[in-house]
């Protein structure tokens, strides 16, 4: 069903879509169309969004319809029940009539500032990926995103560091190499790529989730992702190449495609050992087992409690669970009120004692995250 269709102008044509899936973000859907709202004002005139509500059970549909009210340029669907996060995009992207479509996570989490910079880019691309540099996840989110994405980046050859970013910018002709698969996110890239598009990144800021709960698991995060890139390894070796630069002869052509199996199977067990290392790394760290109850008896949930007595008015940015010196400790940040500092609380996630509490600035936080993701970068830098 589609509600507040207020921009049907006979003639116009949006000069670029917003496409932005919900799915109970309630709470987070008046600061982001605000947010979003401001930065589109300042932008070139024409502008469409396009709000499709995921089958939300909060009240989502009712805000959005409120919204809508006051926005003639925004258009919100809602389906009927929960298709998951790449059906309802796919779905915009039919919807969406500019030649131009960006898309975004509708937790707040992406920057709408960002936006114009990644248009800026489009000139000499036909994908502009953002990539965030100083992501605001928790330790173990970074940590599987980061082997995923080098796994995905060597065997896909997408050119791109953080696929998963929700933020990204595309010429429509792109979308039809689009398919329909539950993780589509992580891999439109790729696909562009194997398409035969030019795909670049552009770095973008990355904000703390400051309203409900992320809805990734282990299965959607982990398990499904393999599954797609399993399917889609073979996809791209099979898809012809739409923008081949030279013709090749039958024997080029045999002789490259064997050429090509013999160094995937050379690299297969460096794909195989780092998933391995991944998830090793999430179960022990530093000699800790984090599903040991022995190890962990204090909950998350019992940890914020113990964290948020330090600084009763303060905002939960992020948290982690990391093992040091074969103990486990829970990592708390909490946002001041009237500071852009962040209270870092370690609490021991065995007897809930606080080890710790200290005051860190935005720019040490950042330059933490940055130095944490160096040895990434310098090892997608480096030549294979």
């Amino acid at each position: 069903m589609m509600r507040g269709e207020n921009f049907d102008v006979p003639g116009q044509v949006p000069s670029f879509s917003v496409v932005v899936p919900f799915f109970n973000e309630q709470e987070s859907l008046a600061e982001f169309c605000r947010e979003l709202k401001v930065v589109l004002e300042n932008m070139t005139p024409g502008a469409e969004v396009i709000l499709i509500d995921d089958g939300s059970t909060d009240g989502s549909a009712q805000t959005m319809d409120a919204i809508a009210m006051t926005w003639p340029q925004c258009r919100i669907y809602c389906l009927a029940e929960n298709e998951g996060q790449s059906a309802a995009l796919l779905f915009g992207f039919g919807k969406a009539r500019a030649p131009i479509i960006i898309t975004m996570d509708g937790d707040g989490q992406n920057d709408p500032r960002d936006i114009p910079r990644l248009l800026a880019r489009l000139g000499a691309a036909d994908m502009v990926v953002g990539t965030r540099t100083a992501r605001r996840d928790s330790w173990a989110r970074r940590k599987i995103s980061r082997i995923a994405n080098l796994i995905r980046g060597y065997w896909l050859r997408d050119g791109v560091s953080d696929a998963g970013c929700a933020l990204k910018v595309f010429r429509r002709e792109v979308v039809r190499t689009f398919i329909p698969i539950r993780t589509l996110y992580s891999f439109m890239p790729a696909l562009a790529v194997a398409a035969g598009f030019r795909v670049v990144e552009e770095p973008v800021n990355h904000r703390p989730r400051r309203h409900g709960q992320s809805r990734y698991s282990v299965k959607s995060f982990l398990l499904l992702p393999i599954i797609d890139f399993v399917g889609l390894a073979w996809f791209r070796w099979r898809r012809c190449d739409s923008k081949r630069r030279k013709e090749s002869n039958l024997a080029e052509e045999l002789s490259r495609r064997i050429s090509a199996a013999a160094l995937r199977g050379r690299f297969v067990a460096v794909g195989l050992g780092l998933a391995v290392a991944g998830l090793v790394a999430l179960v022990g760290r530093g000699g800790a087992d984090p599903t040991d109850p022995e190890s962990r008896r204090v909950s998350l949930s019992r940890a914020e409690k113990i964290a948020r007595r330090q600084a009763p008015e303060g905002r939960l940015a992020a948290e982690q669970l990391r093992g040091e010196n074969s103990r486990l400790i829970w990592e708390i940040d909490l946002e001041l009120p009237n500071s852009d500092d962040l209270l870092e609380i370690d609490i021991d996630a065995h007897d809930g004692q606080v080890i710790s509490a200290h005051r860190e600035s935005a720019a040490e936080e950042t330059s933490e995250v940055v130095a944490e993701d160096q040895p990434r970068r310098r090892q997608l830098m480096s030549p294979p």
